[in-house]
């Protein structure tokens, strides 16, 4: 895919791999466009990465009666023109973070005070979401690809709105996109993190929404010398441990797994993890500043950034605490919800809120 600099350039690109939308909008042609990687033998599917983001809908028609459970499910974004009978009613609760960690942000438990990193995709226009909180950003690659997954990720951390700790300080490192140039820029970025905070940068949690760095011998020797200054990497890995993504409909509040989670022989071992709400709602659409689009199968990947600032909620509490005691402190609180075991950032406050005052 060639580079995209602005929003013409993404849409033109992008568009060359969605489907022709049919004049007559269909629910079983939403389902066929919806399927996961699996269903399609592994080919890409663009529209359940962008869906209706860049479309003029205007001159078509939604069929009747679409399944809620169906829509929920397809992007689109506020550049999306809708014809005025449409099935896209969502309320507001799209624009911000969970109710639960809004209330903690109430209590100023925002991060303040707890630097973190990100090592993603790069991307070049800052987002709204994040002018406060971007202290630096580091293109490792220069010939690197914009792509929205560094927006996204980066966001899901530290967005003003839609952010776990909105109020940390964020050093985001940007990496290309071919699996070589991942493992070798991740590498020189964690080195470069190290000798940042020898210098007493501080950064004290690193995210990255992916395991490919693990190839290079080099990686456990930097994780260790980080650890020694008391800074935790979260990588897919570790996350995966404990932790699973869920998405969660904004309108009825129900839970549900991505198709490609309930699907195959691992489905019992995915669902016996800690569920943490990531789909449903908006992010920055990427190369614009203030245009969101929707996510409501949000990935594997965007939930580590969560997990990440939660963790980042729990260091502002007690900036002693250590990732594995925190991980105990998940386990311990984590609410059953229909059968679902969910994590609960606000169970994990209150306990280290009581261990406090002891």
């Amino acid at each position: 895919m060639n580079r995209y600099e602005k929003y013409e350039d993404q849409v033109r690109e992008i568009s060359k791999y969605l489907p022709e939308i049919p004049k007559v909008i269909t629910e079983e042609w939403l389902k066929q466009q919806l399927l996961d990687g699996e269903q399609l033998k592994g080919r890409r599917n663009f529209f359940r990465m962008w869906g209706f983001c860049f479309a003029d809908l205007s001159d078509h028609e939604f069929a009747d009666n679409i399944d809620a459970r169906i829509i929920r499910k397809v992007p689109f974004s506020t550049r999306t023109i809708f014809p005025k009978k449409h099935p896209f009613h969502f309320n507001e609760s799209i624009f911000h973070t969970f109710d639960d960690v809004r209330k903690l942000h109430d209590e100023k438990i925002d991060g303040r005070g707890i630097n973190v990193a990100i090592i993603d995709l790069f991307f070049e226009t800052i987002p709204n979401e994040l002018q406060k909180s971007l202290y630096e950003m580091i293109n490792i690659d220069p010939e690197a690809e914009v792509n929205m997954h560094g927006t996204i990720v980066a966001t899901q951390l530290c967005g003003k709105n839609l952010g776990i700790a909105p109020k940390s300080k964020l050093w985001f490192y940007g990496t290309g996109g071919s699996r070589k140039h991942t493992v070798e820029e991740t590498v020189l970025a964690l080195k470069d993190i190290y000798e940042k905070n020898e210098k007493g940068a501080n950064i004290k949690i690193i995210s990255i929404s992916a395991s490919v760095h693990r190839e290079n011998s080099e990686v456990e020797e930097i994780y260790d010398k980080l650890l020694e200054q008391g800074c935790y990497v979260i990588d897919s890995i570790i996350y995966g441990e404990s932790f699973t993504p869920i998405n969660q409909d904004p309108n009825t509040g129900e839970l549900y797994y991505m198709d490609g989670q309930v699907l195959g022989e691992g489905a019992d071992a995915i669902m016996s993890k800690i569920a943490i709400k990531t789909g449903g709602k908006m992010t920055p659409l990427v190369t614009t500043e203030n245009d969101y689009m929707y996510c409501g199968q949000a990935t594997y990947s965007w939930s580590i950034p969560i997990l990440s600032g939660s963790f980042a909620l729990a260091l502002q509490i007690n900036p002693d605490l250590t990732y594995d005691e925190f991980i105990e402190l998940a386990k311990k609180t984590a609410q059953d919800e229909n059968g679902i075991k969910v994590f609960n950032i606000t169970g994990i406050i209150n306990e280290l809120k009581k261990e406090k005052t002891r």
